[in-house]
């Protein structure tokens, strides 16, 4: 029997970025991670942010009305919870920092109380790199801060950790830069008041590895359950083995960027190359974040031992070209 999965609101990437961008010295990642491993861009910044379209740098669509940093995704919060180093990508001197907020997964009426307060932010340090040129870091874990106002970094210097504080529901890094006095994009040099689809120049670093992608699948994994959401945002570990005997065996995935009209494939093959498991998709509206899985019961029929794999492919037409994704996933499975 088929396990249909329900639609929650909520990867290799696509090998060429929508954005043309010459790159340049400047920025390091503010994260110790490497991007499309164990960390991924889950917003870009709101260009053009007085047209009222929420468009992003490439005039796609991830961003969210105003939004005016990067935010920098980890996978769950067991990896919050084991530290994961926020880190000064240029040096400077620390102006601001709070610390003290709880890391909580929030509910819409705690989100409402922390906007309130004003500490959308969260626990937060803000640096100063002269000529007029700030970065701000949001959303960093309890007590993880530490630098204080006044004091010199320089790059690579740890200031403190990523978090799940202030008006967030993921644990991710908002990373902002501030050049006199308006909000500037990372990937294209441009203020966010310019229209998208323009650059200067990328301000990232030629280390940094990191370019404008459209969508961005996430994480995928095994279960020998039906998946859940809320438990895989704890910890979303992919387990190496499963038993034989399971009596379900399901693929899940999680993507950045989801846009309405995206033919989304998941699939399991048997160790024999033969279909366990699809699911065909048509992406019913853009989102942020999404969550799907396949899979299918057993009817206590034991697995063929040997290695399942589970592949999601994402495509997109854009310009009247597909722009597709593949990104796999293997299990072994034992006696």
């Amino acid at each position: 029997m088929a396990i249909v999965a329900p639609t929650y609101i909520c990867a290799k990437s696509p090998s060429k970025p929508l954005i043309k961008i010459t790159k340049t010295s400047n920025f390091a990642l503010p994260l110790d991670c490497v991007i499309g491993e164990d960390c991924w861009v889950m917003n870009y910044i709101d260009m053009g942010v007085d047209d009222g379209k929420n468009t992003d740098p490439a005039c796609q669509y991830r961003t969210y009305k105003n939004h005016k940093g990067t935010d920098i995704a980890i996978l769950d919060e067991k990896t919050m919870l084991s530290g994961v180093n926020v880190i000064a990508p240029l040096g400077g001197t620390v102006t601001k920092m709070r610390d003290g907020e709880e890391d909580i997964w929030a509910t819409d009426e705690q989100l409402e109380v922390i906007k309130s307060k004003r500490k959308e932010c969260g626990n937060a340090v803000m640096i100063d790199h002269g000529n007029n040129l700030e970065t701000i870091y949001c959303h960093m874990k309890k007590n993880s801060i530490s630098v204080k106002p006044n004091q010199k970094i320089k790059t690579g210097d740890v200031i403190g950790q990523v978090g799940l504080s202030g008006f967030t529901q993921f644990p991710h890094l908002h990373f902002g830069i501030i050049k006199d006095g308006k909000i500037i994009d990372p990937f294209t040099g441009q203020n966010n008041t310019a229209p998208c689809g323009k650059k200067i120049k990328s301000l990232w670093n030629k280390e940094t590895n990191i370019s404008y992608q459209p969508f961005t699948i996430q994480a995928t994994g095994f279960l020998n359950d039906i998946p859940d959401l809320q438990k895989l945002e704890k910890d979303g570990t992919q387990p190496s083995q499963l038993p034989q005997d399971s009596n379900i065996l399901a693929f899940w995935v999680t993507i950045f960027g989801a846009r309405e009209g995206d033919k989304i494939t998941l699939e399991i093959l048997d160790p024999n190359g033969k279909i366990f498991g699809k699911r065909e998709i048509t992406q019913d509206a853009t989102r942020a974040r999404q969550f799907y899985y396949t899979g299918r019961k057993t009817d206590k029929n034991r697995l063929i031992e040997g290695v399942y794999t589970g592949q999601t492919t994402i495509k997109r037409e854009y310009k009247g070209q597909i722009i597709s994704d593949t990104k796999s996933s293997a299990v072994l499975i034992i006696k």
